[in-house]
Order: structure tokens, then C-alpha cells, then sequence
């Protein structure tokens, strides 16, 4: 099961859509629900948006910082659980990956889109999460944002912190608390934009999302894992080192 997501923000624009479909059948039966916390609990709304034969389609009032979305039939969401997220279904547990178009656009024309899904997998775990600073921010661009979609299964928002840290120098440039079952957001700054800084969350997973722009044109991305860029055999040891090596920097 996929949850998805948009951004919310007040100089971007955004516009979700979601297949009603797969590799294998389209989604007979099933509808478009919002997942939300209210009160300590989850909650979940049918949404009634704009959509056709083939694709639902989200647009920016839609959005919060605090809603996910999914695809679920009446009877599927009899399991539903208030207190702790449960896989509802296999619907969109696809080969290749079931993926939601999540566009990005400003009032003067610029836009760029990616992937927008969060795992149910990434959702009953906790962790963290490494990545490369500098392979999808610009350091010419006017901005460089990283969003951080955090899905747990528990319905509370609470805090964890993420940290930008410089490997070679063994340094933190930078620590911010953020929350859960959220999508966060912060600036990088240019100085920040070097080979050997690296986003690091402590406690909770994320999807780092990154947004650069230039004159108003946008670029929209998100990173792999660093099992991705490590082609050897001890690669998961390798980055059980990093980590220990990043957690040992921020403590």
C-alpha cells in the first residue's frame, strides 16, 4: 500500500495525480481517501476532487502539511484503525513501482514534477536517513528547499531532528527539528552545497524531496538511498560505518 503526498507552500503551487490504475487492472471500486490527525487519532475523509476515467486529480486547496492520501475500497476501509496504520491493501504494491505524478508550479510559469509516494514499508519503521547534499541542490539557483514527508504509523506529531553534517570536517552546519507524520520543509543555504555535506535524520525516516530555483524556473527531485550509489558487495556495511561515523559527529 502507497500513501501520497503534496506540498504546501506559499510561494509554490502543486497538483497531485493519482492513477486509477495499475500495471495489471484499473481501480474498480476503489476511492480516494485523505489521512489526517485529529485529537490523538487518524482519521480519514473521502475526497471529491476533479478526476476522469483514468486519474484523479488534486490541486493546491487541497493540500496541508499534515495530509496523506490513498486509494482504498468501501469495504477495505472497515479495517481501518484510528490508533495505529494499517496495510489496507496490495493495490498499489506494483512491479514496476506504482507511482503518483506530484507537479510543482509557481504564478510565472515555472513547474517541475517527480514521484510522490510513501511506502507503507517506511511507514511501522524507524531509522535514519542519509543522503548527498549537492547531487540535486544548485548552488547557482535563488533556492534550494528540501521538503521531508515523515509517515509513522502512530497518530501524534512529535518531534525528531535532522542535520546537515559536513563528513570531512566532522560537522554539524546545521540542526532542525521537524515532525512527524508531516511534510517539513527548510532552506539550504550555498554554503551548504559542497561534496561532503550529507542530510541525516535521527529517529525517523523520510523522503527527502529537493526544489531548486533559478529566474523562476524549477527543478524537482528526490534522493535514492546510499545502497544506490555503492556498487560493492559489503555496501551495507559500508553505510552501517557512515551512519555510526555521522552519529558519532552529531552526538
Amino acid at each position: 500500500m502507497n500513501f501520497f503526498f503534496g506540498i504546501s507552500d506559499k510561494e509554490l503551487k502543486c497538483q497531485l495525480t493519482i492513477a486509477k490504475f495499475q500495471n495489471k487492472s484499473n481501480a474498480k471500486g476503489h476511492s480516494l481517501f485523505s489521512l489526517f490527525i485529529e485529537n490523538n487519532k487518524w482519521k480519514i475523509s473521502e475526497i471529491n476532487c476533479d478526476n476522469d476515467e483514468h486519474f484523479y486529480y488534486l490541486n493546491n486547496s487541497f493540500f496541508s502539511k499534515s495530509s496523506f492520501y490513498f486509494l482504498a475500497k468501501k469495504n477495505e476501509i472497515k479495517k481501518f484503525d484510528d490508533k495505529r496504520l494499517v496495510n489496507l491493501n496490495r493495490f498499489t504494491d506494483t512491479l514496476p513501482a506504482f507511482r503518483a505524478n506530484m507537479k510543482i508550479y509557481n504564478d510565472q510559469g515555472g513547474f517541475s514534477s517527480y514521484q510522490s509516494e510513501y511506502p507503507f514499508s517506511m511507514v511501522t519503521k524507524t531509522g535514519s536517513i542519509l543522503s548527498p547534499v549537492l547531487p540535486l541542490t544548485n548552488i547557482n539557483a535563488d533556492k534550494n528547499l528540501i521538503y521531508l514527508p515523515n509517515l509513522h504509523e502512530e497518530p501524534r506529531q512529535k518531534e525528531f531532528e535532522v542535520f546537515l553534517v559536513d563528513l570531512l570536517q566532522k560537522k554539524v552546519l546545521l540542526k532542525k527539528k521537524i515532525l512527524t507524520n508531516c511534510v517539513n520543509c527548510f532552506d539550504v543555504e550555498r554554503e551548504f552545497i559542497k561534496p561532503d555535506v550529507f542530510l541525516f535524520t535521527k529517529e525517523y525516516l523520510a523522503v527527502p524531496v529537493f526544489v531548486s530555483s533559478k529566474d523562476f524556473h524549477l527543478s524537482c527531485e528526490h534522493t535514492h538511498p546510499p545502497l544506490t550509489y555503492i556498487m560493492s558487495k559489503d555496501r551495507f556495511t559500508r553505510i552501517a560505518e557512515l551512519k555510526k561515523e555521522v552519529n558519532e559527529i552529531i552526538n
